[in-house]
């Protein structure tokens, strides 16, 4: 089991098995002609867990879809990775309308609608995915500029992330071959039945993933709007969280002030920045905790603070358990049944966000700490 502390981007609804059963008796939202092989036929979308990826412990699927007529607004409760593999449409979202041709890939997250317009023998490859089975826990991944872009903050309105929709990722032609070569690989496992095919499905999707990201980076790099200046950022306090973190260096990155910059990373993603760099510290300490040969004043040292006995109130700040009594707890009851989500459950200190996004405790920083600089993580 992961320790807990979940990124923020993971921010829509999770459903029970009541709330599935009621979800897919719901109308469906419309239909597309689906190819598979040779063959085509209808496919009915509901737009839910239960009716559109009913495997509760692999919720994932990959569709191939033409449609010549509009296709109305509608959301999902899962997360929705779309690539245009031909044809033109309008694609409408709840804050604007914009053209789609053949290489535009775009993500739809779970709280947003869309819907398109204007349907001209329009191909897509459409995956649906629930991001908290494929996303949690890839450090690597989510230290790449162009997956917190493209998978996050695109997906965002304008108003929260200073951008518009606009900014999807449009592949070239040999970008576009070489992701449909991973479809089609993709296509034939998920259709088959033979041994690891969930393990194949998984690693090949995740290589399309950090492909796409690449490509987005390779693209925006050099184009610094907002969103790819808000994605380094974060892409940045995922790779060196462990060390020294300025505000004002931050800032510089995002091309802001420093009062500007706090506001708006606390506009985009609900948390202060030197609370998600507390996180991420208390996250990493969790799973270092999980040797016990390691010195716990050791593992504070290697995940950023200053001495032992502040990383232990930190810890206990966070979490409500010192990392002795979380490592005892592990020991005692295996970690299959104990992990840090269930301090966090039990904590009355919460995330104090209020905002409905994931946050694991209540993020307190090394800026605490009264010989810390009042404006940086050390």
């Amino acid at each position: 089991m992961q320790c807990g502390l979940t990124f923020f981007r993971y921010s829509h609804a999770t459903f029970s098995a009541d709330e599935n059963r009621m979800s897919t008796a719901q109308q469906t939202i419309g239909t597309a002609i689906q190819t598979v092989g040779d063959n085509r036929r209808v496919h009915v979308c509901t737009g839910t867990y239960g009716g559109d990826i009913p495997d509760k412990r692999f919720r994932f699927n990959i569709l191939k879809c033409e449609h010549s007529e509009p296709f109305p607004m509608h959301g999902h409760e899962y997360s929705e990775l779309v690539i245009v593999l031909g044809g033109r449409a309008t694609h409408r979202t709840d804050f604007e309308d914009y053209p789609i041709a053949e290489g535009d890939v775009f993500v739809i997250n779970g709280d947003h609608r869309h819907g398109f317009d204007d349907v001209e023998e329009l191909s897509l490859c459409n995956i649906q995915y629930d991001p908290e089975q494929f996303f949690a826990g890839q450090r690597e991944l989510e230290q790449l500029m162009g997956f917190h872009a493209l998978f996050d903050l695109e997906t965002r309105t304008p108003d929260a992330a200073g951008q518009t929709f606009r900014q999807r990722l449009c592949l070239s032609r040999s970008q576009l071959a070489h992701v449909r070569s991973l479809l089609e690989m993709l296509r034939e496992e998920f259709a088959g039945s033979a041994d690891g095919r969930q393990t194949v499905i998984r690693s090949t999707f995740m290589l399309l993933v950090t492909y796409l990201a690449r490509a987005y980076d390779d693209a925006k790099r050099d184009k610094p709007t907002p969103v790819v200046r808000m994605a380094s950022v974060v892409a940045h306090i995922r790779k060196h969280f462990r060390t020294q973190l300025r505000i004002d260096d931050l800032a510089a990155i995002a091309h802001l002030s420093p009062s500007q910059f706090q506001r708006t990373f606390k506009k985009v993603y609900g948390t202060p920045p030197l609370k998600l760099i507390g996180q991420l510290r208390i996250e990493e300490a969790c799973e270092l905790l999980r040797d016990p040969t390691r010195d716990v004043a050791e593992i504070g040292a290697e995940v950023g603070y200053c001495t032992g006995a502040f990383f232990s109130t930190q810890f206990k700040r966070a979490t409500g358990v010192s990392p002795t009594e979380y490592r005892k707890a592990i020991a005692r009851d295996g970690a299959a049944s104990w992990s840090i989500d269930t301090a966090l459950r039990g904590h009355a200190g919460g995330n104090g966000n209020g905002n409905g996004h994931r946050h694991g405790g209540n993020g307190h920083h090394d800026n605490d700490h009264p010989r810390s600089a009042a404006r940086h993580a050390s």
